[in-house]
């Protein structure tokens, strides 16, 4: 009940109670009142209760893993399956829900996002693009890893971190920099990492971006040096050959390669490929798992099965 409609209660009632009892009731609704308005403020959204720094909790395994020194591998999803889901989770450390290539809703993202969360994995969302819509819809769902394909400007990778994070929300208990413009809206993000989470979303929501053509190879730097709140950087193998016209192991390709890899470790940030790519030196979060031996394309650029 608000503060003011149990100020109304005891106003409407007064005139209506008599005797001892009413007075006993009285009382006892305006100790009520005066605890709520004692009461600390939680964080932005939890309602009252006690405050929760923003910052100090980390829900995110995925971050948890990366500071211990470990290597992170996936499954991909395309289809809304939930079994197929569940199962997917086993083993993994995150799974890559396909937002950019397959045709599935937003509502079966919602569904998605749940299993996997409850499964004990993490889940990321590739999204169509960094607009504040999709980036949102990701985020309220509950999506810890964002994932924007084709960045080649410092728009699309500003606009990636300004959409998955919130405001400065509280200025007595400041979200974690950079802060962004994500709006207060519904989502089950709550119900799925805790009472922590608006307060501590900042520091959870993982921001990768895709370099996928010679365009971004050649604004990497100045990508990372202008947009902070870029955590992974990934190499995507494919397009990062046939957007070129070459292919990986070409003089070419390797170069470009080369120019990604060494600019994300200069910036401190994770390097992100194909899970075949484990054992070249830097990288340390993988689309695929561990027994990956191909890139999932052949030397012409044909998905293999």
């Amino acid at each position: 009940m608000k503060e003011t409609d149990v100020g109304n209660e005891i106003i409407s009632r007064r005139e209506m109670l008599a005797g001892a009892a009413g007075v006993a009731l009285v009382s006892a609704l305006a100790a009520r009142t005066s605890a709520a308005a004692q009461a600390p403020a939680g964080p932005p959204g939890s309602g009252r209760g006690q405050v929760i720094p923003a910052g100090s909790v980390t829900f995110n395994t995925v971050i948890t893993k990366l500071k211990a020194g470990r290597q992170i591998f996936s499954n991909t999803i395309m289809q809304p399956d939930l079994e197929a889901a569940k199962k997917a989770c086993e083993g993994q450390d995150f799974i890559w829900i396909e937002m950019q290539h397959s045709r599935l809703t937003w509502r079966e993202v919602d569904d998605l996002v749940r299993v996997i969360a409850q499964a004990g994995c993490i889940p990321f969302v590739r999204v169509p693009n960094a607009n504040k819509g999709d980036i949102q819809k990701a985020t309220d769902a509950g999506a810890l890893g964002i994932i924007v394909p084709m960045v080649d400007t410092v728009e699309e990778a500003r606009n990636a971190v300004l959409y998955a994070k919130w405001p400065i929300g509280s200025r007595d208990n400041p979200n974690t920099k950079p802060w962004g413009h994500r709006s207060s809206g519904g989502g089950q993000f709550t119900q799925l990492w805790g009472p922590a989470y608006q307060s501590n979303a900042n520091n959870n929501i993982l921001i990768m971006i895709q370099i996928e053509n010679p365009q971004g190879v050649g604004m990497i730097d100045t990508i990372l040096e202008e947009v902070p709140g870029i955590d992974i950087v990934m190499v995507a193998s494919n397009d990062f050959g046939w957007q070129a016209g070459d292919r990986d192991g070409d003089e070419s390709y390797n170069a470009r390669e080369k120019i990604v890899r060494e600019t994300v470790l200069k910036h401190g940030k994770i390097l992100s490929g194909p899970s075949s790519w484990q054992n070249r030196p830097g990288y340390r979060l993988f689309q695929g798992r561990r027994s990956a031996t191909n890139t999932g394309y052949d030397g012409t650029g044909n998905r293999i099965e």
